[in-house]
């Protein structure tokens, strides 16, 4: 018998008396599973606490033996702080006594509670406990390094693109490691699947489809090959994502069953929120850990809208099997305390279709007693500019209702359309945040920041730079652009003076793919503003083109010092060069700007709180794969009184405003056509028999089919499975959506967007309008193309920044030149020591560089050297034109590594490989393979081959991309191939060999071998000569070295002899 019941806990506490739903699971019996069935805003959180604290009154648990994990840090900080508030309140007041207050619940995100489980046992799989783990934008990295070292030849069947390969590799490599599964299992699939090639027609068509599908799954293959690289090179490098700890936090349970009695022990009482969102590698390290244990379950099969990462809808059906011990009792809580009843109402509609699916019965929400009544409204306009005034109006009148400021948000499906609502907004005033990444390059100014940083870091951004070039700051016309392409097209083949590269350099340039071997626009830039008057390339170009090409050439050299500037201070220093700050200020439609920026901003903390190294090549690679990423993942800002937020549908999971819009509900964006028609028959999909979920996915049953005809048929109806599964992840999402509205909701669409045809009223307008919940919508547009077509008219492009505000904004200009004419008196008569200090500033020499925290080892012979050309190189990286023995150079080093790879395939390679400096030969790659094979080294195993290593040394981490290592009676030998000349004297050799230190300690930290058994050695192919250095610096004098060698790279030149 309790001491204590749910309503006297509550009554003790001064809090709202728990209904008959909420009481049946406050005091469900302490040993029992059970699963609650949630709905959205149904007070899921208080009820949590309350159970827990019900718990701990009647003495079934103490604080400390209960587990709480949730979603979101958001989402565990807000259960963590209640149940802490409520068990002090319960304290106070005398229910329970006053115990350690190290004693609380343990309430954490699932994934960090799966981090800690590895952390605490990684020993037992061998593994690092403290292994770093990846960032986003480091994982993304790292993947791509591997998709772009890759020289398997199947790849370049396929025709993907690096980013799209990246993706794939990611992907794959998450849903591999969930799932258990080896290239292996995916080859033997591919085998017994190309068998639907040998099936007879069965129809007078040939299918040819059949073979495309074959083709699809084969190309797993090399990508899973991709796959294991990018495991390998994790493990080389001692790293590892957040997927990886949930899939070896799953191998420890597995194997080691000990683990599981020890937590069991310690959490008596779990309670899982948000467990539809949960993985299957989650749930599957769950119900290993705790089966027939007191587990809560508490979810909402409609608001499963986490597929994507691996989320199953079918979590909360299979609970009772995956926890054991029979069948569970099921609650619910279908009171919500949220939502407004009109709102409601438009809600249980949109789900109705989905009860009939199978899982637990959800039930309908219910409206609490005290539910506004406002009714839910609709626009449906012509133009999606027509729509976006109409919601800006609505939203003004919204806002100015009441005493208190409501909160607001915009819902997006997609990013592609919100300007023009933000837009709209902007016109009329209406403070607006757009949160997150996504979108954000949708707004003028932000996106020429961003292009301007992939400018600076990268050589061959042609899109960014044409951008830059056609925009309101320098106005390029298509004539000059047009002659800037000629001449990068002329420049090939051709170094930066101009002149004609030798016959063996123009082939291998001609059999290479890097962009950074061929001329772009950049180097068309660099070279047509130094050419003399009369070079026949500057004829091409109007006279005004040459005029600001020059100018944007100087601005953008300047510009280089961005590169190596903190990611801050490179986005002010883009902003004053473009006039981009001043713009925002001056600009009719500030407050957008402002907006924008400040998301901006917002992005470019996140990506500083997430990486350890941060620098602009970084942020800017971060922003291209965190946009996406950033668009589907839930967002943490709290809601803003009287301002509005725009975000995606995902990013708006677990929170709620006053007052929502939910634009663009037409056909085929909300709900959308869904990216993934063909299901596993996509490239790069998984095929669904290795999912884990594989039961609640439609299915394709090919293996019945006798004939290709027939298979086409079990193809088309498990596309049509397909397309249900699809609108049913996207009713799920307008569920979602519409839920996030307390009092007012605005459903909006319009016929005409960017798209050539009209698009109607969606599916789930029709529907609520067929109930009579929203008003009647028009079927059809009164146009028959695009309004915008009807009356288009020509224009002048580029066109004019200040438009029709030309005369009189430079009438201002001249006014305030003519004021300032006055002001040299004034000048004269300044303190002298503020001129100079001034002078001083503007002098190049004098300024103070950040220094790079990474140093490739590369680096370091130049580095320690000649530092002041290294201060040189940072503050003006100009690229340099390949060279004929440069690309020999790295020809010979991929012979290398495929040759090792080839002999010996379980050696540990890094296919990221670090070319030698270039030189001239007389040998051909030829005679350097046969020299190779003559040498001792042709003949040995190697402990690894081309291995990157990162190693702290001080403040900085030394990058080393070591070449080879060999095993040696007491230790091992690092070799690093110089396809370069040897040197010619004891101190170019002791300069060069600063690299070998590095490596070998390098090495040495990541062996565990002393640095005594690590012996490392130069072999010149050239001379077929071995040099092993008879001393190399410790790490100390390595250390003091660097520091030594980077104090006079940061200070500026002169300042040493002051």
């Amino acid at each position: 018998m309790a001491m204590f019941s749910a309503r006297e806990i509550a009554a003790k506490l001064g809090q709202f008396e728990p209904t008959a739903e909420q009481e049946a699971i406050i005091e469900a019996d302490p040993a029992g599973t059970y699963r609650v069935i949630a709905g959205a805003g149904s007070g899921k959180t208080e009820t949590m606490a309350q159970r827990v604290l019900w718990l701990v009154a009647n003495n079934h648990v103490a604080p400390g033996e209960v587990l709480g994990l949730t979603f979101t840090r958001k989402a565990a900080g807000e259960l963590g702080r209640r149940i802490s508030e409520r068990l002090a309140e319960l304290a106070t007041s005398g229910v329970v006594r006053t115990g350690d207050e190290f004693d609380t619940p343990s309430v954490a995100t699932y994934n960090s509670f799966a981090s800690g489980l590895y952390r605490e046992y990684a020993a037992l799989l061998g593994r690092d406990p403290d292994a770093q783990v990846l960032s986003e934008a480091s994982a993304w990295g790292l993947a791509r390094s591997v998709v772009v070292a890759s020289t398997d030849p199947a790849l370049l069947k396929w025709e993907y693109s690096v980013g799209e390969l990246t993706r794939v590799v990611r992907l794959l490599a998450s849903r591999v490691s969930e799932n258990a599964v080896s290239l292996s299992d995916i080859d033997a699939f591919a085998t017994q699947f190309r068998t639907l090639r040998d099936l007879p027609p069965g129809g007078s068509g040939r299918y040819a489809e059949v073979e495309a599908w074959s083709d699809t799954v084969d190309s797993l293959i090399p990508m899973m090959g991709l796959v294991a690289d990018y495991t390998r090179a994790k493990a080389l490098r001692g790293v590892i994502e957040f997927s990886d700890q949930v899939a070896l936090a799953l191998e420890l349970v597995s194997t080691h069953p000990e683990i599981c009695e020890n937590i069991r022990a310690s959490h008596r009482v779990v309670l899982l929120d948000e467990y539809q969102d949960t993985s299957v590698a989650q749930s599957s390290l769950l119900s290993i850990l705790f089966p027939s244990h007191p587990v809560m379950a508490v979810g909402d099969p409609y608001q499963a809208i986490y597929g994507w990462r691996g989320a199953s809808s079918s979590n909360l059906s299979d609970f009772d099997r995956a926890f054991g011990g029979g069948a569970p009792a099921t609650f619910t809580l279908s009171t919500s305390w949220r939502n407004g009843t009109h709102v409601l109402n438009v809600a249980n509609e949109i789900a109705t279709p989905l009860a009939a699916l199978p899982g637990p019965d959800v039930g309908v929400l219910q409206p609490a007693p005290a539910a506004s009544t406002q009714p839910v409204e609709v626009v449906f306009e012509e133009t999606i500019h027509d729509e976006a005034d109409a919601v800006a109006r609505w939203l003004v009148d919204k806002l100015a209702e009441g005493d208190k400021r409501p909160t607001a948000a915009i819902l997006v499906r997609q990013r592609h359309h919100q300007r023009a609502f933000v837009d709209a907004l902007g016109a009329r005033g209406v403070p607006v945040h757009v949160l997150g990444i996504g979108g954000l390059l949708d707004d003028p100014v932000v996106a020429d920041i961003v292009c301007a940083l992939r400018v600076i870091i990268h050589p061959h951004a042609e899109t960014e730079l044409v951008r830059l070039l056609s925009g309101g700051r320098w106005r390029l016309g298509v004539s000059d652009l047009h002659a800037l392409a000629t001449t990068a097209r002329w420049l090939e083949g051709r170094d930066a003076s101009g002149s004609a590269l030798d016959a063996t350099a123009k082939s291998r340039l001609k059999e290479s793919v890097a962009p950074s071997d061929h001329a772009g626009l950049r180097d068309a830039l660099s070279f047509i503003v130094r050419a003399p008057s009369e070079h026949h390339q500057r004829k091409l170009y109007s006279e005004a083109g040459l005029s600001r090409l020059a100018e944007a050439e100087a601005t953008l050299r300047a510009l280089n010092d961005a590169h190596v500037a903190s990611v801050d201070d490179a986005i002010a220093m883009v902003e004053r060069a473009l006039g981009l700050d001043v713009e925002v200020l001056a600009h009719p439609g500030r407050s957008r700007s402002v907006a924008a920026r400040e998301a901006l901003m917002d992005a470019l903390n996140t990506y500083l709180a997430v990486s350890d190294d941060a620098s602009v090549s970084g942020f800017v690679q971060w922003l291209a794969d965190a946009e996406t990423r950033d668009n589907l993942t839930p967002r943490q800002e709290p809601a803003e009184p009287g301002c509005v937020q725009v975000l995606t549908i995902h990013g708006s999971k677990g929170l709620e405003w006053d007052i929502v819009v939910v634009p663009r509900v037409v056909d085929d964006e909300l709900p959308g056509p869904g990216k993934n028609r063909k299901g596993w028959l996509s490239r790069g999909e998984l095929p669904y028999v290795f999912r884990g979920d594989r039961g609640s996915l439609p299915d394709f049953g090919w293996q019945a089919a006798t004939t290709r005809k027939e298979a086409m048929a079990v193809f088309g109806q498990f596309k049509e499975a397909l397309s249900d599964h699809q609108l049913a992840e996207e009713r799920r999402l307008m569920y979602v959506a519409v839920t996030r509205a307390k009092h007012h909701l605005l459903l909006s669409g319009s016929f005409w967007a960017a798209q050539q045809n009209s698009r109607g009223p969606s599916t789930f307008l029709t529907e609520l309008a067929d109930a009579g919940l929203i008003p009647t919508l028009p079927l059809a547009s009164t146009h028959e193309t695009p309004p915008e077509q009807d009356d288009a008219q020509e224009r002048i492009w580029p066109g004019d920044p200040l438009g029709s505000r030309r005369a009189l904004v430079e009438r201002a200009a001249q006014a305030v030149l003519d004021s300032a004419s006055g002001l040299d008196g004034t000048a004269a008569a300044w303190d002298p020591r503020l001129q100079l200090l001034q002078a001083k500033r503007q002098e190049p020499g004098t300024r103070r560089l950040r220094f790079p925290v990474r140093i490739p080892a590369s680096a370091l012979e130049r580095l320690i050297s000649d530092p002041q050309a290294y201060r040189r190189a940072l503050l003006r990286p100009m690229p340099s034109r390949p060279q004929a023995a440069a690309l020999r150079g790295t020809l010979f080093h991929r012979f290398v590594e495929q040759r090792f790879a080839q002999v010996h395939p379980g050696v540990l390679f890094d296919s990221d490989a670090e070319w030698d400096e270039p030189a001239e030969s007389s040998l051909s790659i030829e005679q350097w393979r046969e020299r190779f094979e003559a040498s001792e080294f042709a003949g040995l195993e190697p402990v690894a081959i081309e291995p990157e290593l990162q190693v702290p040394v001080g403040e900085h981490i030394i990058i080393c991309k070591i070449d080879a290592v060999f095993p040696t009676e007491t230790g091992v030998r690092i070799i690093d191939w110089k396809t370069g000349a040897a040197p010619a004297t004891p101190e170019a050799l002791v300069a060069k060999s600063i690299q070998l230190a590095a490596y070998r300690l390098a090495w040495s930290q990541w062996s565990g071998l002393d640095a005594s058994q690590i012996e490392a050695a130069f072999w010149f192919v050239e001379t077929e000569t071995l040099v092993t250095p008879d001393y190399l610096p410790s790490a100390a004098e390595l250390g003091s070295l660097i520091d030594e060698a980077v104090a006079r790279v940061i200070a500026p030149e002169g300042a040493e002899h002051d």
